[in-house]
């Protein structure tokens, strides 16, 4: 198995065990389903920096991303608390 095998079989095995943990746990806000999945898809990828360095760029644009998203959602997760 290649590691970009390995990588997309590790994110997607981790992101269902995520989700049927938070269902069981009677979770209902998407955006903590959101928050959940950003991270573990981040820590993932980071855990994966030794792809070469195409891959590496291109991960590293997915990361932005989901990174933006992630303060995106923390940002109104603050705003809905303070008011």
């Amino acid at each position: 198995m290649t590691l970009y095998n390995r990588y997309i079989i590790t994110v997607t095995l981790l992101l269902l065990l995520t989700t049927v943990i938070l269902i069981a746990i009677g979770q209902n806000s998407l955006d903590i389903y959101f928050i959940v999945y950003v991270i573990e898809a981040l820590v993932i990828t980071e855990l994966y920096v030794y792809f070469n360095s195409k891959a590496r760029r291109g991960l590293s644009y997915v990361s932005i991303i989901l990174f933006g998203g992630f303060t995106i959602a923390l940002c109104l997760q603050i705003i809905r608390i303070l008011t």
